[in-house]
């Protein structure tokens, strides 16, 4: 009777304690933003250490940029080059050109006179008998390749005279403008040589170290942004119908008295694993969803710390 007495009372007191309300847990997390390395190439520098805060702009690493300034220098050289021959181009012939262009249409207009004047002797000769058909010929020909010529040299004067078509100007400006955009191109690969934070937060991870050879796409630097705090929470499946996007819950972590005010922004539409921390004891062959909860960005609480959200009691009535 008296172990019995004991066990009673054991039973009584548990009964009388007060019991925790059913909540469902998680953990505060930040965006975490991945920086990644452009090329495969030596870290040469590091201006910041894991655990500072960080502003967007500033600089974090510097990687070996030696290969590709000299492709910026290259691609500038052709921009010079692509230029130089559009502004010769639109320039035209010189005044020396057309000046030499003439003389040599004034010069074929000459033997052309005189193969005429020659032409115009061989006739009265051969009228007179004093001369072969040959030589009438002769002179003939001589008068067209006279022609001939005259009309090369004129129109080689009248081209240089025109300038060039507008056609081959157009292409030439392609060809530069294509340059142009081909240096840009190689000076912001230049520029991402040298990584700077692209949100404010903390540097919580610097993965590789000076004399380093970083593989192209590694990542460089983990940021956790101060501007994005969100609550992690897994819902029980009976407890989804008591929340819906949009909705403003109270998150409570530990070590803080008052409950922190958000807004539901995700709730999964599919169960997925769950993490230990999220679960009762008797909630552990439950399916559990996972819930996105936006916070205030003012919030200047550590990642990874644990919270939960309340839940209606009468959703485990009978379970």
């Amino acid at each position: 009777m008296r172990k019995l007495g004991f066990v009673v009372t054991a039973l009584f007191l548990v009964a009388c304690q007060k019991q925790d309300p059913i909540s469902a847990f998680g953990t505060l997390e930040r965006d975490r933003i991945l920086i990644t390395a452009p090329v495969s190439e030596m870290l040469l520098t590091e201006e910041v250490r894991e655990g500072s805060q960080v502003t967007i702009g500033q600089r974090l690493l510097e990687l070996d940029s030696t290969a590709q300034r000299l492709k910026v220098a290259k691609a500038q050289a052709e921009v010079q080059r692509a230029e130089a021959a559009l502004q010769l181009l639109q320039q035209g012939s010189r005044a020396e050109q057309i000046a030499a262009a003439t003389a040599r249409s004034l010069q074929a207009t000459l033997r052309l006179q005189d193969s005429e004047r020659a032409l115009k002797r061989a006739r009265q000769l051969r009228s007179q008998r004093l001369s072969s058909q040959a030589e009438l010929d002769a002179a003939e020909l001589a008068v067209q390749v006279a022609q001939a010529q005259l009309v090369d040299v004129e129109q080689q004067r009248q081209e240089l005279a025109a300038g060039n078509r507008p056609e081959a100007i157009a292409q030439a400006e392609f060809s530069a403008e294509s340059a142009r955009q081909s240096l840009k191109s190689e000076q912001k690969v230049l520029a991402d040589f040298t990584v700077i934070a692209s949100r404010e937060g903390m540097l919580e991870d610097l993965p590789y170290h000076v004399g380093e050879r970083v593989p192209q796409g590694a990542v460089l630097a983990v940021i956790l942004a101060n501007d994005s705090t969100y609550a992690r929470v897994y819902l029980p499946q009976n407890s989804l119908s008591q929340f819906k996007v949009g909705q403003k819950v109270e998150v409570f972590a530990d070590g803080i008295a008052k409950a922190m005010n958000g807004t539901i922004r995700k709730i999964a539409s599919e169960a997925s694993f769950t993490p230990y921390l999220a679960l009762h004891q008797a909630e552990r062959a439950r399916l559990m969803y996972l819930c996105e909860i936006s916070l205030p960005a003012t919030l200047d609480l550590p990642a990874r710390l644990p919270v939960q959200v309340r839940l209606q009691e009468s959703q485990h009535v009978g379970d």
